[in-house]
């Protein structure tokens, strides 16, 4: 009787791993061996022996898939929601740095009012001062001192230089404020890369999640059609174990008979898979003597072997297919 493909050393591997290193894969091959368990036992004491006993392993044997999957699943979700934390606490701080920013912004914009309020007080000034010393040159004889003329040149001059220090306070804000602006628009960008990065990360784990349930949807499904199959390969087996010993006892028996009798023994022909045709006069006379006479015919017993041969096919499939997923 041919032993089902499988990999116990795969598996016994798996028994000595630490219990926090198992993987879905592991769970796989100790169900693979638990399978050929069942198979020795089903060979020794039959299918009766473990009917009961198959449900539970087969429960036991999902809990602990989930639970593995689950402890492999959870590092990543811890890991994706540290980093969308990190995210949030970095876009809380762009946006605290950002209203930082506006206030100061508006602070050097009320600092620049007040000093450009006060410089356009003194040019009024100034104006006011000037337009004075014109009116009283004018009405001032053409014999002025050379102490007035000086004073009157020294007020032109400050008067310059006034004009051109507002100026250079304009032009600095100006700049300042330029470059707070292109600060600002290069945090606005960082804080949309960081959006669609988040955005990227959570269908990412979405996707992760639909593929790990998909993943142990169909290796549930294939555990189970496993079992099933090899149990009736053995059943099957059994079967024709049995049908192969009664075969023997009735070409014994025959024999024998027609020995005694001197009648001419009956022609067997010996098949591929140790079958033997027989006459349908002599299964009539077989039925009326042999109270042990079999119970199956020969269309019956090649049903059996051609369905032992699918299950074997079907076996060998979902192997394959087994071994595919574990890749």
């Amino acid at each position: 009787m041919e032993e089902p493909l499988g990999s116990p050393p795969a598996a016994l591997s798996a028994l000595e791993k630490n219990v926090a290193e198992l993987t879905v894969m592991d769970v796989y091959d100790i169900a693979s061996l638990v399978g050929h368990e069942f198979e020795r036992v089903i060979d020794q004491h039959g299918c009766e022996a473990i009917a009961r006993l198959m449900p539970k392993v087969v429960r036991v044997l999902e809990i602990l898939e989930v639970l593995v999957s689950r402890h492999h699943v959870a590092p990543e979700l811890d890991e994706l929601r540290l980093e969308l934390d990190r995210l949030r606490v970095e876009r809380m701080d762009r946006i605290e740095k950002e209203r930082k920013h506006q206030k100061e912004l508006e602070l050097v914009e009320d600092v620049w009012r007040g000093e450009a309020q006060d410089l356009l007080s003194q040019i009024a000034q100034l104006q006011e001062e000037n337009k004075q010393l014109m009116t009283n040159l004018n009405h001032k004889d053409m014999g002025f001192s050379e102490e007035e003329f000086q004073k009157q040149e020294g007020m032109s001059e400050r008067e310059r230089q006034v004009m051109k220090r507002l100026k250079e306070v304009v032009d600095k804000q100006r700049d300042e404020i330029r470059a707070k602006d292109r600060e600002l628009g290069l945090k606005n960008e960082d804080v949309e890369a960081l959006q669609q990065q988040q955005t990227r990360l959570m269908k990412i784990n979405h996707d992760l999640r639909h593929r790990v349930t998909v993943v142990e949807a169909q290796g549930k499904a294939l555990i189970e059609q496993k079992v099933e199959l090899e149990a009736d390969l053995q059943t099957k087996e059994q079967e024709m174990g049995s049908l192969r010993a009664e075969l023997g006892k009735l070409r014994e028996r025959l024999q024998g008979e027609h020995s005694q009798n001197g009648e001419e023994e009956a022609e067997i022909q010996p098949q591929a898979d140790g079958e033997d045709c027989i006459s349908d006069s002599e299964k009539a006379a077989l039925d009326l003597k042999d109270p042990n006479r079999p119970r199956f015919t020969l269309q019956e017993l090649r049903d059996v072997l051609h369905e032992r041969n699918e299950l074997k096919s079907k076996v060998f499939l979902l192997q394959e297919e087994l071994a595919y997923y574990k890749r």
